[in-house]
């Protein structure tokens, strides 16, 4: 069973049909580090699993980047308000090393859900996670103070530390790198 099967069930198991019709409908790309997995403006309706590697999604406000997830392998990943509402996206997706990505188009996604209860159960499941997660960074940005938001990021993102570049983690946190090295120094 391929990682993207075997996480998705993970999450909410599929019936043995379900997983043989989803593995059909699986695409697979790769993407240079620095390359655009999707772009802010245009619309995406993919669903996007990483295999390997590492991305983030981020957005310009006042000539400053801000970034608010990464996705390292194992990870799911959309671009929310594009894959539901079929609206251009707010921000863009960048692969920050080598990247290989499989994805499911929106097509197939629905297609899926109105076939299997069983990839249903996953959709929603899948939801779930997506809005959770959305709103505890948002709380984590409105309530905690940047060395408690820092905590937080090594607490979450620990892992791939040495793999996230210093601007990048600043961004994540809505400070300077300035202020991130005056936190991290006194760590």
């Amino acid at each position: 069973m391929s990682d993207i099967l075997k996480y998705t069930n993970s999450i909410s198991p599929l019936s043995d049909e379900a997983n043989a019709d989803y593995l059909q409908c699986i695409h697979t790309k790769t993407y240079k580090k620095g390359e655009l997995i999707h772009i802010e403006g245009k619309v995406c309706k993919d669903l996007f699993f990483v295999e390997s590697g590492l991305a983030k999604h981020f957005y310009y406000h006042d000539g400053n980047q801000y970034v608010f997830r990464f996705f390292s392998e194992q990870d799911f990943f959309i671009a929310t308000d594009s894959f539901f509402n079929d609206l251009p996206a707010e921000y863009s997706t960048l692969a920050l090393e080598e990247t290989t990505i499989s994805y499911l188009e929106y097509e197939d996604f629905e297609r899926l859900c109105n076939k299997y209860h069983s990839f249903e159960s996953f959709a929603r499941k899948f939801v779930s996670i997506v809005a959770y997660t959305a709103i505890s960074n948002l709380k984590g940005l409105l309530y905690l103070n940047a060395t408690d938001r820092y905590a937080k990021f090594i607490k979450e993102y620990g892992h791939l530390q040495q793999r996230i570049s210093l601007g990048d983690t600043a961004g994540f946190l809505g400070i300077s790198q300035v202020q991130l090295s005056r936190i991290r120094s006194k760590k």
